[in-house]
């Protein structure tokens, strides 16, 4: 499967953004929601599919204290909510 060749970039600027220790994420989540519902649909795709590759982490214990929260995080988001539950659908 090909690569999206932005998908980089985009990882680089969120690290960015959730680097800078200033950046307040209340404020993305605010203008997050004054996106279009089917943008808003696609991010929560996004987040979703992060919180299951953290619990691949939690899974082969490939977590240090640095990201510990986010894979336990992670595991217990995928055991409580079944696939199908968490699939999103385009509309």
């Amino acid at each position: 499967m090909k690569k999206d060749p932005d998908a980089k970039e985009v990882a680089r600027i969120l690290s960015h953004f959730v680097n800078c220790m200033g950046n307040k994420v209340e404020d993305v989540v605010t203008a997050l929601d004054d996106e279009h519902r089917t943008l808003q649909q696609g991010i929560t795709k996004f987040c979703v599919k992060w919180l299951e590759e953290c619990a691949k982490k939690h899974d082969s214990k490939c977590f240090d204290l640095r990201n510990q929260a986010s894979a336990e995080l992670g595991k217990a988001f995928v055991e409580r909510i079944e696939p199908r539950e968490r699939a999103m659908p385009f509309i």
